[in-house]
């Protein structure tokens, strides 16, 4: 299987928004028109001010022989952030730490245990061809998001504390804390 990823641009912008659509993504993911406008914003380069979180995300691609099935988040966490509290102890000392947020919006690639696989394989992309100094990982599922858990739990991350989002799209909500640090 020949996973590669890369920055999106606007040549993936119809195929992103028809995923965003889908209900079994809206269901889970951030569906406001101001996430629209930063992906929007990064695909033109970041040239503009945005209104979603300051423009800390990144956005990456996931294709499967040369046809998009997925599509990843990534920002890079500080300890001064503005995040939940019960993150505190799990930031490094030394080293970078990136969250992510993960989504197969193809509908063809959906049920076929590609979830793990493509987590692996993108963790050790960025590692090698974004910044070797990355090695931890944040992902934080929602409660009711099981599958999601489950999935991410067979990348290799690990249950570290749950907590419960005070802001944004997913306010009031628990989530679980799961970290992955690689080698």
């Amino acid at each position: 299987m020949n996973i590669h990823f890369e920055k999106a641009t606007l040549a993936h912008r119809d195929i992103i928004f028809e995923w965003l659509e889908e209900p079994y993504v809206r269901e889970f993911w951030d569906n406001s028109p101001e996430h629209h406008m930063d992906i929007e914003i990064f695909m033109k380069g970041r040239q503009e001010a945005t209104p979603y979180y300051n423009g800390i995300f990144d956005y990456w691609i996931g294709s499967i022989e040369d046809e998009p099935y997925c599509l990843l988040m990534t920002s890079t966490v500080n300890p001064e952030d503005d995040l939940p509290e019960e993150w505190d102890p799990y930031f490094l000392k030394t080293g970078k730490t990136f969250s992510i947020d993960f989504m197969i919006g193809n509908k063809d690639y959906l049920g076929k245990g590609l979830a793990a696989p493509t987590l692996k394989a993108f963790m050790r992309f960025i590692q090698k061809n974004v910044d070797a100094t990355v090695i931890l990982f944040m992902i934080d599922p929602a409660e009711t998001n099981p599958r999601a858990k489950h999935v991410y739990e067979k990348a290799g991350f690990e249950t570290v504390v749950e907590f419960v989002r005070d802001n944004g799209f997913f306010k009031n909500i628990k989530h679980f804390l799961m970290v992955k640090r690689l080698k």
